[in-house]
């Protein structure tokens, strides 16, 4: 007997999606999840424009995480010009980064996903409920807005970075009051850390191949090599070469598989790889949890993204001392303008992000390929899916629902970025 159950819309996600599975003799045999977004065509906006558009067009791809694309853009360019930048335009850099990082998971965090644990269907009653987190959680999201708009111009769509450096230096003054915030801001962190600690996180366990950048020396969000859980010494050349990006006439997202194989990418990937790295109050706060890794958990990756925030505010304090005891200059220094394929690799909230340009030697955009970190993982989303159905006796249920889009929300997808 077949069965077809939908969600017509997920809520509490960036963006428009639904979700269908059919059931056959009481297995799941599909899972789609689809994108209700229409698509923007940013990659053809782009071709013949000159190379300095780029950043500016493809930060207006999303606006929660509009600072990933804006530099994901620029390092294209600049591998594509062979631009060296200074050490302190990449602590600036870095420090954009965590300030993303740290809004964007805030607001997924404390929002979309916590009232789910306490099966509160109206994000709204936590504020009610809990009055003084809520508070906290947005101060801690308020840090990473400002840092963003002291050091890119403004908190949304950054003006001020661009190929070769920045366009004008920070207000030193603003980073040192940015940088006194930071030792309170890791008080409540850790609080509200202990709170994503004690959920009770559903038994699941999918095994899966992470992929995420890592770096010998840091937590790698802005620079590093491309490794994966089962293939460590991938490329960034050679995964753009073997990356399949599949097309098809129900779904505005170009899916995609490496190797004919699905993976993950996303905080669960990144501390697959990389938590070693983590700063000390992030790393004890990890064991704190007492989850075991590598963890193929999917609900983990939330409490990833916890991690994650408190490891970058302890980033934030070190690069915000670094930086104000530096020398010389962060501003656009010359370059060549040169014929040129570039891959630029960087970590988004939501995964790694790739932008890959070929550009002339006038300077103007031949071709541009842009791959999101939801395109990287809707597959596996929908493998996920199919796996963790089963466990669920009566799907048809008000408390079997709200488990699937739990599942869902924990990826934290961005459709208007798989839409681009």
């Amino acid at each position: 007997m077949k069965r077809r159950i939908k969600f017509d819309h997920v809520a509490k996600i960036e963006g428009h999606a639904s979700l269908i599975t059919d059931l056959e003799s009481g297995e799941i045999n599909r899972a789609r999840f689809k994108t209700l977004e229409g698509s923007r065509f940013i990659e053809g906006i782009l071709v013949g424009r000159n190379y300095q558009e780029a950043p500016l067009i493809t930060a207006r791809i999303c606006g929660v995480c509009p600072v990933v694309h804006n530099l994901g853009s620029i390092l294209a360019i600049e591998d594509a010009m062979k631009v060296k930048v200074s050490e302190k335009t990449v602590v600036l850099r870095k420090l954009m980064m965590w300030g993303q990082f740290i809004q964007s998971h805030s607001l997924h965090l404390y929002f979309l996903t916590l009232p789910d644990y306490f099966k509160m269907q109206n994000s709204l009653k936590l504020l009610k409920d809990f009055p003084e987190e809520t508070k906290q959680a947005l101060e801690i999201r308020a840090f990473g807005n400002k840092l963003i708009e002291v050091i890119g111009g403004r908190s949304i769509h950054p003006m001020n970075s661009a190929v070769g450096g920045f366009m004008k230096n920070p207000d030193e003054r603003e980073l040192r009051l940015l940088l006194k915030q930071i030792d309170p801001l890791l008080k409540i962190g850790a609080k509200i850390t202990g709170i994503f600690n004690s959920l009770k996180y559903p038994k699941f366990s999918r095994r899966t191949e992470f992929i995420s950048l890592t770096h010998k020396n840091e937590y790698p969000i802005y620079q590093g090599t491309l490794t994966s859980t089962i293939d460590k010494s991938i490329t960034k050349e050679r995964f753009i070469k073997e990356v399949e990006e599949e097309y098809s006439n129900w779904q505005r997202i170009k899916k995609t598989k490496l190797y004919g194989k699905i993976y993950m990418v996303g905080a669960l990937a990144r501390l697959n790889v990389n938590r070693n790295l983590l700063k000390p109050k992030a790393k004890a706060l990890l064991k704190a949890s007492g989850i075991e890794f590598p963890s193929y958990n999917t609900f983990h990756n939330i409490l990833g993204q916890m991690i994650e925030t408190v490891n970058g505010l302890e980033e934030c304090k070190t690069l915000i001392n670094q930086y104000l005891k530096m020398k010389g200059s962060c501003l656009v220094k010359k370059y060549e303008i040169k014929a040129g394929v570039g891959i630029g690799v960087i970590e988004a909230p939501r995964g790694t992000l790739f932008h890959v340009y070929e550009i002339d030697k006038l300077g103007f955009l031949k071709n541009v390929n842009i791959i999101t970190p939801t395109a990287q993982f809707v597959n596996n989303l929908e493998e996920d899916i199919k796996a963790f159905l089963p466990d669920i006796h009566n799907v048809s249920s008000q408390a079997s629902r709200r488990k699937i889009k739990m599942l869902v929300r924990a990826y934290d997808p961005c459709m208007t970025c798989a839409t681009h």
